[in-house]
């Protein structure tokens, strides 16, 4: 440790390291951080985000609730434990935790996009759409709002309208392989074979996994060979 260094500038290092990838550097800034100042929740949280990205997902949820202990009141610290619960597919969980952090701040963008990926794994899907809206209100380019609504309308068979929002979300991001797969499905539900196996074949060319998913899906494998 050095003397010299604040708990705030081991935040800031830590920072640093998370930015260029080096996360278990930036664990290490962030652990001299909290045995400076145990209390400091700002540490805590970021301690979660980064164990978020090494995929450690029990220990950014205790890291979040850490920082919750700290401050109740720590809307990111709510959301980003909404997400981790989201990913663990423990929906109710992540929709409680969602609210919170929408109690607490009204314009997080992410906690609305978190709630309505709640919403959507309770089989909510109307309220789900609504809560995406609503992110997509706050933050326009919103990416993942836009996939996730139109899968929504996809699992609702609102097909047409889901159309639309994949056309949109691959306007944001043409190289977006879940959308281009997913659109080809869609596709291939109303008949338009030859889009079907174009963008069938972009999203494979970009993640080239999604071939053995397509080879377990009866509707989109006669493609593969076409």
């Amino acid at each position: 440790m050095n003397k010299e260094f604040t708990p705030e500038d081991y935040v800031l290092r830590a920072t640093d390291f998370y930015y260029k990838g080096e996360l278990g550097m930036a664990i290490e800034s962030l652990d001299l951080a909290i045995e400076m100042k145990p209390d400091f929740a700002e540490a805590w949280y970021n301690k979660g985000l980064t164990y978020s990205v090494l995929g450690w997902v029990d220990d950014e949820i205790s890291s979040y609730n850490r920082a919750l202990e700290i401050n109740p009141d720590y809307a990111e610290a709510w959301n980003g434990k909404s997400s981790a619960h989201g990913r663990t597919g423990q929906y109710k969980e992540a929709l409680e935790c969602a609210e919170k952090a929408l109690g607490l701040q009204p314009h997080i963008a992410a906690a609305w996009c978190n709630k309505g990926a709640a919403l959507s794994g309770l089989g909510r899907e109307l309220e789900a759409i609504a809560a995406y809206d609503k992110a997509i209100e706050i933050q326009p380019g919103y990416l993942e709002a836009w996939f996730n609504k139109a899968v929504s309308l996809h699992n609702l068979d609102k097909l047409k309208s889901a159309l639309k929002v994949y056309n949109k979300t691959l306007e944001l991001k043409p190289d977006f392989p879940e959308a281009l797969y997913n659109r080809a499905g869609l596709y291939t539900t109303i008949g338009e074979s030859d889009k079907a196996v174009a963008d069938l074949g972009k999203a494979i060319e970009i993640d080239p996994s999604l071939r053995h998913k397509a080879m377990a899906d009866e509707s989109l494998k006669p493609l593969l060979s076409r």
